[in-house]
């Protein structure tokens, strides 16, 4: 038997009402990717638009046993809003995605890791910092911040939904996170010329984990190790501290829900109509 989303969905193809209250239930996750993507609330209404119209059409291919039905919709987001920013460049300059074999030291670096502990300032970021960082992002960077710490989906949900194997897409959240708090610190601190062997672990290789540490998914041996490098190096402590606290500051300040806005619900309901 069909879930009641799959009902909904189904019904949503001819029928106003259940369309209204399916794009009351998943607009704002819709359009708030797209919006993230194309930086034009136009632009992400329109992709939001092509993408419910897609959704519709294809609801008989929706399977649950594949994933959620919102993991289902933001991937057809997120190809509505990539063919909307090609159209968009084509007559500037080709399309390239963000470059995923820059070296993680020159990316961490760039982030603050080995700044200088006496020097760096601890400061807490406004959300219009957060979000002007965010946007500045390549969008191949920002969705899969967005996806993961605003969306709150889970890395499998991601991978899926970017068409990326696990572990690509894992790697692709770390550089973004990174490049998120490259693009927040407006002038680079100094830096220190050695790394430190602290724990077993040197501070490359803390590096090199700490999006697996902040998300949880180390295990309790490693998860140890990092623990203990951290009490013992002050500059990837302060470093790791700031990484955490960014992306804990992108969950919670840029990625409160809130419904669909009535302007934007009433244009869409009028274009689906």
């Amino acid at each position: 038997m069909p879930s009641e989303e799959q009902s909904l969905l189904r019904e949503a193809r001819t029928d106003v009402v259940a369309a209204r209250a399916f794009v009351e239930r998943h607009g704002a996750a819709a359009y708030g990717l797209a919006r993230h993507l194309l930086h034009d609330d136009a632009a992400a209404e329109d992709a939001t638009q092509e993408a419910l119209m897609r959704a519709f059409a294809a609801a008989d291919s929706f399977d649950p046993s594949r994933g959620t039905l919102r993991t289902w919709l933001l991937a057809i987001v997120r190809h509505a809003a990539f063919a909307a920013l090609r159209e968009r460049r084509r007559a500037s300059a080709a399309f390239e995605p963000a470059a995923d074999s820059e070296p993680l030291l020159e990316l961490g670096v760039a982030a603050g890791w080995g700044a200088d502990p006496e020097r760096a300032v601890a400061r807490r970021e406004q959300r219009e910092h957060l979000a002007r960082a965010l946007a500045s992002l390549d969008p191949r960077d920002r969705e899969v911040v967005v996806l993961r710490d605003l969306e709150g989906l889970s890395l499998d949900e991601v991978a899926q939904i970017i068409g990326a194997e696990l572990a690509a897409a894992k790697s692709r959240l770390h550089r973004a996170r990174l490049r998120l708090i490259a693009a927040m610190r407006a002038i680079e601190e100094g830096v220190v010329a050695e790394e430190h062997e602290v724990g077993g672990m040197r501070c490359r290789d803390v590096l090199a984990v700490l999006s697996d540490y902040v998300d949880g998914d180390l295990g309790p041996t490693d998860r140890a190790r990092v623990e203990s490098h951290l009490r013992g190096c002050a500059v990837c402590e302060r470093f790791g501290g700031r990484f955490a606290g960014v992306v804990h500051d992108v969950r919670e300040r840029l990625g409160v829900k809130t419904a669909v806005d009535p302007r934007v619900l009433e244009a869409l309901m009028a274009r689906l109509s």
